[in-house]
């Protein structure tokens, strides 16, 4: 009679905690590079924080590291259905920054002259009247200025998720959904591989992507990382003659307020001062009371159009609002690619690819020190202050 032998493990090169919009671009940029890559996500992929989003992919940060990221991103969304064989929905309509008050002025004038520096030569000032000749639903009252970056745009955070996820499979990643990885298994200071509802995954790399939950998962690990939920609201209504499908992410940084064309209606969402972190997604109503004052200041038109749906979603908050991206130092073989602050969908690509180098040789072609995991130890590093 044959003896049948248990089943050992399931085991892979490399395991991806979290299947958002930076997790799948990770499997795909790993399997590229020849790794047996195995990516685990709860839900279904993209559902949480990535299908959530606004979609804005920008430029124009505060730190150099997040301009060139920036950069990096832009430019593999343009050629995004050349390589991974599907479109973005990337729409270059622009970026357009309002400032009101001599700090903000200041500040950006600065940062103008950094974004040249770095090769970002379309980025320009623009007047109020300008800025009002680009989004012609805002008031110029108050304004004293803005900048305006006419190859940032939007793009379909769904599309590009589904897209790296697909070609991430053609390359032999296994990408499982509804499977919740539970913890990271580590022996003699090394990570050997994840717990998941559906058995043990063997690997000496594990990715934690995980995205506003990535703190607990990096706990099971003995890590701690301080990353934090924290509620943003969109709201969606009908079209205003104002508001084009030309018409640029606009938004006013004195209050956070923006708006972008959306097919045929307009999106728009406000952060808060006091934001308290939670996990809590349900849609609060109360806070259109809130943003009406703001949009009837900033953006008139935007008070009368009719809402025609709403959504919460989490953004990942780090004290700096920078990400934590690269390998910790202890336990070996667990790898921080989490925090991103809002900013995730944008940078996800280039992320993506700068882990791949950074694995493969201990460099990429950007400096991603600033995003070193260890700095969580010394209080941070250099904000972002373009924090939206």
């Amino acid at each position: 009679m044959a003896v049948i032998q248990p089943r050992g493990p399931e085991t892979a090169d490399a395991v991806i905690v979290g299947g958002g919009v930076i997790g799948c671009s990770i499997a795909y940029h790993l399997a590229r590079a020849g790794l047996r890559v195995t990516l685990c996500e709860r839900g279904e992929l993209g559902a949480q924080s990535t299908g959530r989003c606004a979609g804005g992919v920008r430029q124009q940060f505060s730190s150099e590291t997040n301009v060139r990221i920036g950069q990096l991103s832009v430019g593999m969304l343009q050629r995004f259905e050349e390589e991974v064989g599907t479109p973005a929905g990337f729409r270059q309509i622009g970026y357009l920054l309002l400032l009101s008050t001599e700090e903000q002025v200041a500040s950006f004038r600065r940062q103008l002259a950094m974004w040249h520096r770095l090769g970002l030569a379309e980025a320009r000032w623009v007047t109020p009247a300008e800025a009002q000749a680009l989004s012609p639903a805002i008031s110029t009252a108050g304004l004293l200025g803005g900048t305006f970056c006419p190859t940032d745009g939007i793009a379909s955070p769904s599309d590009v998720t589904a897209g790296y996820a697909a070609a991430a499979r053609r390359l032999g990643a296994t990408v499982r959904t509804g499977v919740a990885a539970h913890s990271i298994t580590v022996r003699g200071g090394r990570v050997t591989g994840v717990e998941t509802a559906a058995g043990p995954i063997a690997a000496p790399l594990v990715f934690n992507c995980a995205g506003a939950w990535s703190a607990a998962i990096a706990a099971t690990a003995g890590f701690a990382l301080p990353v934090a939920p924290y509620p943003r609201h969109i709201f969606v209504g009908d079209g205003c003659r104002q508001v084009s499908r030309e018409t640029p992410m606009t938004i006013d940084l004195a209050t956070s307020f923006y708006f972008h064309p959306e097919g045929d209606g307009v999106l728009f969402g406000m952060g808060e001062r006091d934001e308290q972190s939670t996990f809590a997604t349900e849609v609060d109503w109360s806070l259109l009371e809130r943003i009406q004052p703001v949009a009837a200041r900033r953006a008139p038109p935007l008070v009368e159009v009719g809402i025609r749906t709403a959504w919460a979603g989490l953004y990942e908050v780090t004290p700096d609002h920078q990400p934590f991206v690269g390998p910790a130092a202890e336990p070996a073989g667990l790898w921080c690619a989490s925090g991103f602050s809002g900013h995730g969908f944008q940078q996800a690509p280039a992320v993506g690819a700068l882990v791949a180098q950074l694995l493969a040789t201990g460099r990429s072609e950007i400096d991603l020190s600033a995003f070193d995991p260890q700095r969580r130890l010394t209080g941070g590093g250099e904000p972002e202050t373009t924090f939206i």
